[in-house]
């Protein structure tokens, strides 16, 4: 009798350091899932700064060839030609 009662003993704290580890199990993976879901939402935060300096950085060089472009068509741009004085090669050399 008495050792059937160790055999229920034994048992029931198998049973319970069982549960106990089952327990200790879920909640590391509660904690490993929750660690994942906050690196993603942090890796999430990045890309969606980065998206936003990207679109800040093409508006902002679609605004600089478009004030060039405007600047190259302007017709006050282009230099007078003939002026009167005879032009000079700057790539030649100097003969004296």
């Amino acid at each position: 009798m008495h050792l059937a009662c160790a055999l229920a003993v034994l048992l029931l704290v198998l049973e319970d350091s069982l549960s106990d580890a089952e327990a200790i199990a879920g909640r590391q993976e509660n904690v490993a899932r929750s660690n994942w879901c906050n690196e993603h939402r942090t890796l999430h935060r990045r890309m969606d700064s980065v998206e936003e300096r990207v679109e800040k950085t093409v508006e902002h060089l679609y605004s600089e060839v478009k004030t060039l472009l405007d600047t190259m068509v302007d017709p006050a741009w282009h230099p007078p030609l003939g002026t009167g004085n005879p032009t000079m090669d700057i790539f030649e050399e100097d003969s004296r």
